[in-house]
């Protein structure tokens, strides 16, 4: 019989958009300012926008705190095709991929009956059209995902260190999530 993260895999990598899917050891992340101060200088228009972004999401120092109570980690990625580097649509239309990615993840967690996980995305929220912050609260709070980045983590090299591919060819977008969790 296998376990529950067992389980989760390997549900996970039969759903339909994911590319890679593999266990990693939570110990690899390394958290940073500097891949805050991203979100910071508002690179991708949702800081201080959104419910599941700074500064709301929390500090690094909390996030960091947050994913150390988690000894075991899923990576996922999914890989879009687009027109070209300046196609954002197309980048948009793959961020909600992953979105839908990681709700099938949090279902299929729950199916298999795991108490004790976070799930984290690439980029903002996708769940509503136009986020309720900061004028009402959250319509989904149980579908939020705290993106990576704004955890401090460097996703290119949590890839790399957990051995999956950042680039994945031309006109191509890729969105990284993670699922911590304990046994």
């Amino acid at each position: 019989m296998c376990g529950k993260g067992e389980l989760l895999l390997e549900k996970t990598k039969g759903a339909a958009t994911v590319n890679q899917a593999d266990f990693f050891d939570p110990d690899i992340l390394a958290f940073t300012d500097d891949v805050r101060q991203m979100c910071e200088q508002n690179t991708c228009g949702r800081y201080g926008r959104a419910w599941n972004c700074p500064p709301v999401c929390g500090t690094v120092k909390e996030l960091e705190a947050a994913c150390r109570h988690y000894s075991k980690g899923i990576f996922v990625n999914t890989v879009s095709r687009i027109k070209d580097s300046f196609d954002w649509e197309g980048m948009q239309a793959g961020g909600r991929g992953l979105c839908n990615l990681l709700e099938d993840i949090r279902r299929f967690a729950q199916e298999a009956g795991m108490a004790d996980y976070r799930i984290f995305g690439g980029g903002g929220c996708y769940g509503c059209k136009d986020c309720s912050y900061p004028d009402t609260p959250c319509h989904h709070p149980d579908k939020l995902f705290t993106p990576i980045e704004a955890c401090g983590i460097n996703v290119l090299q949590a890839a790399k260190d957990a051995g999956f591919k950042y680039t994945n060819g031309q006109n191509t977008v890729t969105f990284f999530g993670m699922v911590l969790y304990n046994d």
